[in-house]
């Protein structure tokens, strides 16, 4: 999914007066409205994307789809790239945040990647709209921010590579070529976009990663 590849607060003065903090608060609840706000119109607007086209969605399209007027979406999104690229920012966070929680729990690395996999399905799952827009509008990005995404897809590739290379230094995993390994393990899991979605009620995305990775792992396994 990832080509060769792609967190915030201190506290006020203690001796601030009721006002002020009564004002604090209520500032902190403009800003989880801020962003619970933001973050509806990124799930409307992908599935937009996903059902009508990146190209052909238009700020007043988007604006018509999240309820809002036009000028309102502008105050959450200064353009629709700044909601792809908020898209593409939440989509990998997620998935590196799934590999860094289960490597923290002491996972083996079978489990690792069947863990990635299944990360991977539970996006594609639940959000859909976000999966096709990383995957296909990705090249809409352009300057600092598809800087940033570069770097954050490198960053899960790599940490792929580590899972499959400490899979062969510990004797579980044969030897093989780690960067193409971590490639084809990538492309199994990630093209599910394209054939997923008309399965997800019939097949679990953690009943889907087991099948997909005990073939995968078949082969990767070193023999007894």
């Amino acid at each position: 999914m990832v080509s060769r590849t792609a967190g915030m607060r201190d506290g006020l003065m203690r001796n601030a007066t009721p006002h002020r903090a009564a004002k604090k608060k209520r500032g902190r609840t403009r800003t989880a409205a801020h962003d619970d706000k933001r973050l509806e119109i990124m799930e409307r607007c992908a599935d937009l994307f996903d059902s009508g086209g990146y190209h052909r969605a238009t700020m007043q399209m988007l604006a018509d789809e999240v309820g809002l007027g036009k000028p309102t979406l502008y105050h959450y999104f200064p353009s629709k790239t700044d909601i792809l690229f908020a898209i593409h920012q939440k989509h990998i966070a997620a998935l590196i945040e799934g590999l860094d929680s289960e490597q923290r729990r002491g996972s083996s690395p079978q489990q690792m990647l069947i863990h990635a996999c299944r990360d991977i399905l539970e996006e594609i799952a639940h959000h859909p709209g976000y999966v096709r827009a990383f995957f296909e509008h990705y090249g809409e990005l352009e300057g600092s921010k598809r800087t940033e995404i570069r770097a954050r897809r490198q960053e899960y590739f790599d940490k792929i590579c580590a899972i499959i290379r400490s899979g062969i230094d510990s004797g579980t995993f044969r030897k093989c070529d780690v960067e193409v390994t971590a490639l084809g393990f990538l492309g199994m899991c990630s093209w599910a976009y394209q054939w997923y979605p008309p399965m997800v009620e019939k097949v679990p995305p953690g009943k889907l990663a087991e099948n997909l990775c005990g073939t995968f792992l078949q082969g990767l396994n070193e023999r007894p």
